[in-house]
């Protein structure tokens, strides 16, 4: 008999090992889970996992409750808001861009595009940037372009712009008009035009790690997490941390302009890593994959979470060059040193050898928290706003994919690390138990989180669940005490970066922003077990990356 293998979106299993795992699951981490496969030949492959546990969260703190703000919606992915009450949010399969108006969907999309839908292959990512100089607003999204149709062949990781034609919104005060109703009334939500592609990135060989989580940063400039495309022994990058490829955009997070142009540091007048393309456009590297990035309003430094192959989630604090070690360190462990889940593993020093460091430009450092046993984490947010009362003003959320949970963390005074209680104060998640402690569980119960977003117009908290396909909003209620002064430092704008003139380099080759050919995975490597993971960790990337994943 051959097992078929369930790569669930965090945690691989063999169908005749799911009965005999070396470690317990809570169903507070798994929730309710279904699966949509990937096909190949009409036989499914990569199964994705997430919790579509239908019902109310449950907050684990006074002080909270939840409601529905819209419902009805296909796989959403992430959402951006246009004003009050006024939400765009990405179908995952459906390539769509939704609008939603006073909590009704309207009847038709903004723009329907061709996506691959294969397991994390989507209408992944969504930024608004709204000028009241110009009156225009900007709307960039994140997909994995398909030919012909949804669902068709994978032809590339792109970011466009679009312009939003829209007249019922006005950008001077960041309002709908008062033609907002006869807008839904005449099933019409306006549209998309004038597209522009900023970035052409791989998809293959896929399809998993995507990324996608982007955003706009402080600096007005776009942030786009992208894994590493399932990349296979001999094909990974520089930016996998295998020195004998040149970086080709994946595995890392890129920074480019509102115009699809690298970006110089201001600190130092240089492009981070390397003067060509595309190295010049990675703000970090090393990423397996990232579904949430987020900055901290009071320091301005990005963090992220990302996703290990069955152990190992992470989050970061991502300074200008960060190296996160894939595919020679997931989470706190060498990779090819066996699955630290069963006490087969080696601890990574504090500097690892044989990572790339683009000379002395790149630098690593371990996670600021990292999970043993996977929960698939998602979004991060901090919460630019005081309507929860300053107890948690300036304070970082996160969401889960597996289960719908929702995390609270404390930062320390200087804001560079989380403040992190018995038992999790070594970093480390080791148990089921502590990955949902109280001292870290904010809510349960949302159904696979694929966004959280704070609202600049009332202030609340937004999650998007991609298992119920609804949106819910967090409020506050009379219930505890929320007000109470805590740790929470005043929030301070980050200093504006210098504007300085990037440096003259060579023309673009068009052959940079091309798929590459990498060599199709056979199937027995999917169904196999790892036990050829130190065989094959010539480049840090070995076929336990296929058969044990976390997303």
């Amino acid at each position: 008999m051959v097992a078929s293998s369930f790569i669930v979106f965090g945690l691989s299993l063999l169908e005749s090992q799911s009965q005999h795992l070396p470690f317990p699951i809570s169903s507070i981490l798994l929730g309710s889970v279904p699966f949509v496969f990937a096909q190949s030949n009409g036989e499914p492959e990569f199964p994705l996992r997430y919790s579509d546990e239908i019902g109310n969260p449950v907050l684990n703190l006074p002080g909270f409750t939840s409601e529905v703000v819209a419902e009805g919606l296909s796989l959403p992915t992430t959402m951006a808001f246009l004003s009050q009450n006024d939400i765009l949010v990405l179908e995952k399969d459906k390539g769509t861009v939704m609008r939603i108006i006073d909590g009704e969907v309207q009847p038709h999309p903004l723009l329907d595009v061709n996506v691959a839908t294969e397991v994390e292959r989507c209408m992944c990512g969504i930024a608004v940037s709204q000028s009241n100089e110009t009156g225009k607003t900007f709307v960039f999204l994140y997909f994995t372009g398909a030919e012909d149709e949804d669902g068709g062949t994978a032809i590339g990781n792109r970011l466009y712009r679009y312009e939003l034609e829209d007249s019922t919104l006005d950008p001077t005060n960041g309002s709908s008009s008062s033609d907002t109703a006869v807008l839904a009334t005449n099933t019409s939500a306006g549209q998309l035009v004038n597209p522009l592609l900023l970035l052409d990135m791989p998809a293959d060989p896929g399809p998993r790690h995507n990324g996608g989580a982007i955003m706009i940063g402080p600096d007005d400039n776009l942030y786009i997490p992208i894994g590493d495309v399932d990349k296979i022994t001999g094909t990974t990058t520089e930016a996998q941390n295998n020195d004998q490829l040149p970086a080709d955009g994946t595995g890392g997070i890129l920074r480019i302009t509102q115009d699809g142009e690298p970006v110089v540091d201001s600190s130092t007048g240089e492009y981070i890593l390397g003067d060509d393309y595309p190295l010049n456009l990675y703000y970090a590297y090393g990423i397996r994959n990232s579904f949430g990035i987020d900055f901290d309003p009071v320091t301005g430094n990005l963090w992220d979470t990302e996703n290990g192959p069955g152990y190992g989630d992470e989050i970061n604090l991502v300074e200008p060059g960060f190296n996160s070690g894939w595919g020679q360190v997931m989470g706190i462990w060498e990779r090819g040193g066996g699955d630290p889940r069963e006490d087969e593993s080696t601890v990574a020093p504090e500097q690892p050898e044989g990572l790339v460091d683009f000379d002395g430009r790149g630098h690593y450092h371990s996670p600021q928290l990292t999970w043993l046993y996977t929960i698939g984490p998602t979004a991060i947010k901090f919460l630019d706003s005081d309507k929860y009362g300053i107890n948690y003003e300036n304070e970082m959320f996160v969401g889960d994919v597996h289960a719908g949970n929702m995390y609270h963390f404390k930062l320390n005074q200087d804001r560079t690390e989380l403040v992190l209680e018995p038992p999790l104060d070594d970093k480390v998640a080791d148990t089921d138990e502590e990955s949902v402690s109280d001292s870290v569980l904010f809510a349960t119960g949302f159904g696979g989180i694929s966004d959280i977003e704070v609202s600049p117009y009332d202030g609340y908290m937004y999650v998007v669940s991609l298992g119920q396909g609804k949106i819910f909003r967090i409020l506050p209620t009379d219930e505890g005490d929320t007000t109470t002064a805590g740790t929470a430092v005043p929030s301070l704008p980050p200093p504006s970066p210098e504007v300085i003139p990037p440096p003259t380099i060579d023309d673009v080759d068009e052959d940079d922003t091309e798929e590459q050919d990498v060599p199709e995975q056979d199937d027995e490597d999917v169904a196999d077990g790892d036990d050829d993971d130190d065989d094959n960790n010539d480049d840090g990337n070995s076929d336990e990356d296929q058969d044990e994943d976390e997303d």
